[in-house]
């Protein structure tokens, strides 16, 4: 389970990285966006960035975290798909992280 939250950290860093760079408007034009996008951009960089610090040090928070950012993706992706648009890679990862996660949960748990 250590590796797999040291991989899930890097990964949570690097969404941390791609939505600073998008505040910065080094792939979108965030002067551009509408006030619920910016609030969501905003939103999963401070979050990604938490998440990721908590699970590389292996941080019950950091765990509770990363459930919190995949959960709500996955409702705002599918749930609100005419907002934000197809976000199916996004909806395939996290539901794959997230299988991984109580996989190895159980497995260490039986």
């Amino acid at each position: 389970m250590k590796i797999y939250l040291r991989a899930l950290a890097a990964f949570y860093f690097i969404g941390f990285l791609l939505h600073f760079a998008d505040v910065l408007g080094l792939r979108l034009k965030f002067s551009e966006l509408s006030t619920g996008w910016k609030f969501w951009i905003i939103y999963l960089g401070l979050m990604d960035l938490a998440a990721a610090v908590g699970l590389w040090f292996q941080h019950t928070g950091g765990i509770v975290l990363f459930l919190i950012v995949a959960i709500s993706q996955l409702i705002a992706y599918i749930g609100f798909r005419n907002y934000f648009g197809d976000q199916i890679s996004l909806i395939y990862f996290h539901l794959g992280t997230l299988a991984i996660y109580f996989g190895l949960y159980k497995y260490e748990h039986r």
